[in-house]
């Protein structure tokens, strides 16, 4: 580990920010900016290329500057040049093969001055698809006026996971995965079964953490399983998961799940509204069937609404699920909710 302390900025998704401050305290000490901005300050760049809940981390120069230009300064160039002297040191050794500039007004002379600088100091040219990502933005407001040069310290945001090797539709984003699976708290002695489990992102993350007693994933879909499977492999992660190609609502599976998941299809493109509160009421009912008692079940869902009316509505022995608690997430426009249920 270098002795080097690196001050770094951490991107992570609006509803993630709790699992990646905890995660990412333990590299050094981490502060809170906003809810999908952290600060860390870490001898360890090498380790932070693990961390599963954060979307990207920068290496970071602020300067005091009223101006964009002022970042061109020796001075300030000699601090990047240094950053990039970091990130060549990584062991693994990363390469990067062009600089992608992202900042606003991107296409000023002064800004172009910048990004043609930088990648000169990493030798590598200015390219719009460039893997070496430098953004360039105003410093924190109340700090007096500053601006502040970010370089992403990996080619490939962290969020991007290598195993995921099929480009399956509607995969779950893994920094969420990662955060869901830490708020169902899942231990090895558990039983946990995946009932629309689709290209299999959610067992496969847990393996990074701990194998369950037993792992089950079933989707109706068979290129699912397969892609699902195929990133099980390429995961090389220790732990067994019995996939399994069939509807979850018919299939004949072993009960006793003490924890259980499900991301049900949601709008247009994967699915309609009005079928989709049925499949969460045929959902939550196959949930109880297949669970221990004391189980815990985790919806993650866009139809926010609808699952309400499919709580309130449980009587009799639909009402086997007690609500919990429900988290919130934001993506690009897409608000996804998991509802955390017990029986």
């Amino acid at each position: 580990m270098s002795q080097i302390e690196h001050q770094l900025v951490l991107e992570v998704l609006e509803g993630c920010a709790g699992s990646a401050r905890t995660e990412a305290a333990q590299l050094g000490p981490v502060g809170t900016v906003s809810p999908t901005e952290l600060l860390l300050s870490t001898c360890d760049l090498d380790a932070v290329r693990d961390l599963r809940r954060v979307v990207s981390a920068y290496t970071t120069v602020t300067v005091p500057a009223r101006r964009p230009r002022e970042l061109l300064e020796t001075s300030v160039m000699q601090q990047v040049g240094s950053l990039i002297e970091d990130l060549g040191r990584q062991r693994p050794r990363q390469r990067f093969h062009g600089l992608r500039l992202a900042a606003a007004g991107s296409d000023t002379a002064d800004m172009q001055r910048i990004a043609e600088s930088v990648a000169e100091l990493a030798q590598v040219p200015v390219d719009e698809e460039g893997d070496l990502l430098l953004r360039v933005r105003r410093g924190a407001a109340g700090a007096g006026e500053s601006w502040q040069l970010l370089l992403r310290t990996t080619p490939r945001p962290l969020a991007t996971r290598a195993w995921r090797t099929v480009n399956y539709p509607g995969a779950v984003n893994g920094t969420i995965a990662a955060t869901v699976l830490d708020l169902m708290e899942i231990s090895a002695e558990d039983e946990l079964l995946d009932m629309t489990c689709g290209s299999g992102t959610f067992l496969v993350e847990q393996l990074h953490e701990v194998a369950p007693a037993r792992a089950v994933g079933i989707d109706a879909d068979p290129t699912a399983i397969e892609a699902a499977q195929a990133h099980q492999r390429a995961a090389r992660r220790k732990g067994r998961i019995d996939w399994v190609v069939g509807d979850v609502l018919t299939e004949p599976l072993e009960p006793g799940f003490t924890r259980i998941l499900t991301n049900p299809p949601w709008g247009t493109l994967h699915g309609e509204h009005g079928t989709n509160e049925q499949l969460h009421t045929d959902l939550l009912r196959r949930a109880a069937q297949l669970a221990a008692p004391g189980a815990r079940l985790g919806v993650l869902t866009h139809e926010i609404r609808r699952m309400h009316q499919v709580l309130e509505a449980q009587t009799g022995a639909d009402g086997a699920w007690k609500l919990e608690k429900e988290h919130r997430f934001f993506q690009k426009g897409h608000h996804p909710r998991l509802f955390l249920l017990r029986r």
